[in-house]
């Protein structure tokens, strides 16, 4: 204890200045540093450089003093008003800032030298690219101007790089155009070209470039065949019938066979005890090796999986015990898991690897006791339960006993020796950021504290974490210790995030408590308030718009605008509400609010009237069919779990309604 109050004395004085000193001047400057962003950002003329020029100085003790330097040199670089070596000039004054900011500065320089046509610059100054494609454009171009008044033909050496770059799946960025044209102007594109690249942009399902050069070639029918084919993966079948075998085929049909069978409806199945028949004869013809026959096999197995068809599932399990794909085999442990029935056939097909792993273990112990081998299986449980996880704290609770994982602690002698002196100006410049207001710089605060990691060794980001949460920079905190790999420092993973918000949203909410609500935050968004997933969902406790509208009209919440989502006490607001609707729904069982609340209480309740009230809380868990709720589940209930010893709670892994219902 002496030593954490030691250290918490050592960081106020280190970064003291940072929010204390004259804070009147750092008011000022913040006004000023925002101001010169604002006047730059919307106009780059020379009196407006001018006016920056002259806005500097008084910024010059300012931590994002830097940051004003980059706007002016790289509004000039767009402008080709300085000279390359100031972007190495400005690396050497601050080596602690983000990468981005000196990329930033060569890639402007070096378009602008482009546009500018001064291709003597560019090949002068090829080291400073990074390796791109468009990079690789901008050289080459540059290097064929230079050359040009000698000769006006490309040479064979250029024509084969441009002819290597133009071979993609990918679309070209758009300085390779003109190096492209010219290329083509020299060297008009034959059939063979065209179809090398059609395949690959077949393969990368790229269906815009591939009707490009459908239209360079409207008279190739085959070039129409795929092309229609990777609109209609369906028409596979007479593809295959009617194609040659040769390498462009086969290179076809590999590409597409795995979206041909995800689309593939039981109707058109074939019911015979070899339902893969059919496409044995595809991959006979096209010379299909051993390997992509399986995988052909495994990727058919997947799709026809949970079949009610008897053959289908005789010829499931044969194909599950020939394959030993983990991924199958697990799959198929569920399915017993589900039906009740035994599972060790199963088990011991397993990998080594995945025998090892927490929950195959615990479900070994599990089907050691139904064989009535008891002390074998709590030999396994009791090695388990001296573990950090889901399946660890369900074995303490089949042993009836305290579960305690493992909460390690940084060390004094770590605090004693770790130094963070070399990232007080970058804690510096994030605490600015912060103070600028979080959301308009959240991607400039990630970028400070990624580069500010990657220098960092395991100590420091311990360190670094810890200081994250005295300044309340959750989000920051946790991902130190995921980089840091530091899975046993809970208090550091799991930080006591906004309590006063939880504390006031569920002050007439006694249905949730807070460390479940927190922990559905924690894996939700990992405490970012600005993440937006790819399905919509927002801020926090990533509600969905919908949601959240619902969800504030049947409480009757203040919600007028989604911009809301991203403001922590809004999304606790309405997120701990939505808990509450989802608690009177499932009789407060944290199983089926976490399930409910990640894939929606429509999935849930199919997977209730499935099971019909017949597996235990355990069963049920491991049988959820989306790979992602499951997991879900599992951290959120660990998540509390580590809560409640964090903030001092009554202990409980599994209340006695969660574990004692059949599901």
């Amino acid at each position: 204890m002496k030593y954490k109050i030691l250290w918490a004395s050592y960081l106020c004085l280190l970064f003291h200045h940072t929010v204390q000193a004259e804070p009147i001047q750092a008011i000022k400057q913040d006004e000023v540093y925002q101001k010169l962003n604002q006047i730059i950002q919307q106009n780059q003329s020379q009196g407006t450089l001018n006016l920056v020029e002259n806005m500097l100085p008084e910024l010059k003790n300012y931590p994002l003093y830097p940051y004003a330097q980059f706007q002016l040199l790289n509004a000039k670089a767009q402008q080709n008003q300085f000279n390359v070596a100031e972007i190495a000039q400005f690396n050497q004054q601050y080596p602690d800032l983000p990468n981005y900011f000196v990329s930033t500065l060569t890639t402007n320089w070096f378009n602008t030298q482009f546009n500018q046509q001064h291709w003597q610059a560019i090949v002068d100054n090829q080291e400073r690219l990074t390796d791109s494609v468009a990079n690789r454009c901008l050289l080459m171009q540059a290097e064929i101007n230079l050359t040009s008044k000698e000769t006006a033909l490309l040479s064979t050496a250029q024509q084969q790089n441009i002819q290597q770059l133009w071979l993609t799946g990918q679309n070209l960025p758009t300085n390779c155009a003109s190096l492209v044209a010219l290329w083509q102007q020299q060297t008009p594109l034959s059939t063979a070209l065209i179809t090398q690249r059609a395949i690959l942009a077949f393969q990368q399902k790229n269906t815009a470039l591939l009707n490009q050069l459908v239209a360079l070639a409207p008279e190739n029918t085959w070039l129409k065949d795929i092309q229609q084919l990777l609109q209609r993966p369906q028409r596979l079948p007479d593809f295959a019938e009617k194609a040659e075998n040769n390498a462009d085929n086969q290179a076809i049909i590999l590409a597409i066979f795995p979206t041909f069978i995800r689309q593939l409806g039981e109707d058109q199945w074939t019911i015979s005890e070899n339902p893969f028949a059919p496409y044995q004869v595809w991959a006979d013809k096209f010379a299909l090796t051993e390997p992509q026959v399986k995988q052909w096999k495994s990727q058919f197995l997947w799709q026809i999986f949970d079949s009610d068809i008897a053959l289908l599932q005789q010829w499931r399990d044969q194909q599950i015990l020939q394959l030993k794909e983990d991924r199958q085999t697990e799959r198929r442990i569920r399915l017993a898991i589900r039906q009740q029935q035994d599972l060790s056939p199963w088990l011991a097909v397993l990998s080594d690897n995945a025998k090892q792993s927490q929950e195959w273990r615990y479900w070994q112990a599990y089907t050691l006791q139904k064989q009535g081998k008891k002390q074998q299986s709590e030999q396994i449980l009791k090695a388990l339960s001296q573990q950090r996880g889901f399946y660890p704290m369900l074995a303490a609770q089949e042993l009836g006993i305290v579960y305690h994982p493992n909460m390690a602690q940084i060390r004094s002698q770590v605090r004693q020796q770790t130094n963070l002196n070399a990232f007080q100006t970058a804690l510096q410049r994030i605490q600015s950021l912060y103070q600028l207001g979080q959301q308009a710089n959240q991607q400039q605060i990630n970028r400070e504290w990624w580069a500010l990691l990657s220098s960092a060794d395991k100590s420091q980001k311990l360190l670094l974490s810890e200081y994250a949460n005295q300044q309340q920079w959750f989000d920051l905190a946790v991902e130190a210790t995921i980089q840091a790999k530091a899975w046993d420092y809970l208090a550091l993973r799991l930080p006591n995030a906004y309590l006063n918000w939880f504390d006031l949203q569920l002050k007439n909410n006694p249905k949730i408590d807070r460390t479940f609500a927190m922990a559905i935050a924690r894996q939700e968004s990992a405490w970012k308030s600005y993440a937006q997933s790819s399905a919509n969902a927002q801020g926090l406790m990533q509600l969905l718009p919908t949601t959240a509208q619902a969800t504030a009209k049947k409480y009757q919440l203040p919600y007028w605008q989604q911009a809301q989502l991203f403001d922590p006490f809004y999304n606790i607001m309405l997120g701990t509400a939505h808990l509450q609707e989802l608690a009177e729904r499932y009789g407060e069982n944290r199983i089926l609010i976490a399930a409910a609340y990640n894939a929606g209480s429509s999935r849930v309740d199919n997977w209730l009237a499935r099971s019909q009230g017949k597996l235990t809380m355990a069963e049920f868990i491991a049988t959820i069919p989306f790979y992602e709720t499951r997991g879900y589940v599992q951290n959120v209930l660990t998540y509390d779990y580590y809560y409640q010893i964090l903030q001092q709670k009554p202990l409980i892994k599994f209340s006695k309604t969660e574990y004692d219902r059949l599901y």
